[in-house]
């Protein structure tokens, strides 16, 4: 039996497991069987009418979901993470981010779970190390390479743009702020270089709200400290509803579950932010894999 057969078994009987749990409607993915899920999948490939339109479907079901940080591993067995490949009762903001991507692209679980290894993976290929920890080294450039995303940040903010840059070397990753729950690498087994990345300012971000499209994946971009090895620090899914922007996300910080937020507030929450301050936002575009459909 295959590795992906292996695990998605187990994600049989975890889903199964999550369902008998709850008498309520079965609304939410912590409580649909697998077949279940299949169900709903081909059914929004079949009935969505673009890739916007299946990513806000497949993320509602989320909508409630617990958080907690790094619920996603290489599964059973597998060190320093045993955590599973995928689940869907606790997520963080990324975890809810890659799974909506590979759920949205997919016509039933088994292929979603083959599509969401080549997301949180190098060449696809699970394993911690070749996990992609790092969103201005790997996530995003790497997600790019995948035809899976396309920054739009100028797209948005024209001349009020910024590149900024974050350098990641043994030297930085030895001197991080060990308080700091760090992916459990050695020095060189992280990416080395210096990274860039566009960003609209904070203080410049709440006039372009209007203009982010739906579907945009939203990321918040902080300070450039030596202590900290990163600098992208959440990140979203900008839906809208009645006409208003909001930012639908794995919430740690007063919520501590997955929730709509109007973006205007999650914005000028951010902007308030000293201990470590945020500089911006980038934005990226959801396209199809494969050239299809955006």
């Amino acid at each position: 039996m295959s590795c992906l057969a292996i695990h998605l078994m187990f994600a049989v009987v975890f889903l199964t497991s999550s369902a008998t749990l709850s008498e309520k409607p079965v609304t939410k993915f912590a409580a649909m069987t697998v077949a279940q899920i299949d169900v709903f999948l081909s059914e929004v490939s079949k009935n969505s009418k673009n890739q916007v339109a299946r990513m806000l479907k497949v993320s509602e079901k989320f909508l409630g979901a617990a958080f907690s940080n790094s619920p996603l591993g290489e599964g059973p067995g597998s060190q320093p993470d045993p955590d599973p490949l995928i689940r869907f009762d606790s997520v963080d903001c990324t975890t809810l981010i890659e799974q909506t991507l590979a759920l949205s692209q997919s016509v039933n679980l088994k292929e979603a779970m083959e599509l969401l290894r080549r997301i949180r993976y190098i060449d696809g290929e699970i394993g911690y190390v070749t996990r992609k920890h790092f969103m201005m080294a790997q996530w995003i450039p790497l997600n790019q390479q995948l035809g899976l995303l396309e920054d739009i940040t100028r797209e948005i903010g024209g001349n009020k743009v910024k590149l900024v840059k974050k350098r990641l070397n043994t030297v930085v990753w030895k001197k991080r702020n060990k308080k700091k729950a760090w992916p459990l690498l050695k020095p060189d087994q992280i990416p080395q270089g210096q990274f860039h990345l566009p960003i609209i300012l904070i203080d410049e971000a709440p006039k372009y709200v209007n203009q982010i499209p739906a579907g945009t994946i939203l990321n918040v971009v902080r300070r450039d400290y030596r202590s900290m090895p990163v600098r992208i620090t959440h990140q979203g899914l900008v839906i809208v509803k009645n006409k208003r922007r909001y930012l639908r996300h794995a919430a740690r910080a007063g919520y501590r579950r997955v929730v709509d937020e109007l973006l205007l507030t999650f914005l000028r929450r951010n902007k308030a932010y000293s201990k470590w301050p945020v500089d911006g936002i980038n934005l990226q575009r959801v396209t199809m894999i494969g050239g299809k459909q955006k």
